[in-house]
């Protein structure tokens, strides 16, 4: 399944410091990884909030992939 995460600069660069392979840890008032399953969707959010909400006024989205077995077992957990 592919997923979809907006980000700011300073969330991007440490993402590329990993080798692209995780993302940072949550900030404090931000505790819950939210990825969504729409690319036109991300943008949105990348563009009206992290573009509005970061200092250098820049928004991306990040595209990554996840095995469809996590997906399943997660579903699970959520729809209980």
């Amino acid at each position: 399944m592919i997923l979809y995460r907006p980000v700011g600069t300073e969330e991007l660069r440490l993402i590329e410091e990993s080798g692209n392979k995780k993302f940072p840890p949550r900030l404090p008032d931000q505790p819950i990884f939210y990825p969504v399953l729409n690319e036109e969707y991300a943008i949105e959010i990348a563009s009206k909030w992290n573009a509005v909400c970061n200092s250098d006024h820049k928004g991306y989205v990040t595209c990554f992939e996840v095995d469809d077995a996590f997906e399943i077992k997660v579903t699970k957990v959520f729809s209980a």
